[in-house]
């Protein structure tokens, strides 16, 4: 899908995807019908977590993390385009799984 956004007199071409992140304890997942495939786990993750309240940091006994998964494959590597993610065109489905650290 390529969206064509017009600003001042210029065109400017847009690849964009459905992205759709699942969070088990919500009813609701993340629907963004128009994600940039430029767009990094890293730009991303912040919008999810407010979408789903959370909030990572330290907890009781050690520190408390978000990580996405895509086909059952935990993303490390938050540089990754969501594009390079995308096995289907235009579409990408991840889960956001909640991580706990002890230390």
């Amino acid at each position: 899908m390529t969206a064509v956004i017009a600003s001042d007199d210029e065109l400017v071409h847009q690849d964009t995807l459905v992205l759709r992140v699942r969070y088990i304890a919500a009813r609701k997942p993340y629907v963004d019908p128009k994600a940039a495939e430029g767009e990094t786990l890293a730009e991303l993750k912040p919008q999810v977590l407010k979408h789903f309240g959370l909030v990572e940091g330290d907890v009781e006994g050690g520190r408390k993390v978000y990580v996405f998964s895509v086909n059952d494959v935990i993303q490390t590597d938050l540089s990754v385009t969501l594009g390079s993610l995308a096995h289907r065109p235009h579409t990408l489905a991840m889960d956001l799984l909640e991580q706990f650290i002890q230390g």
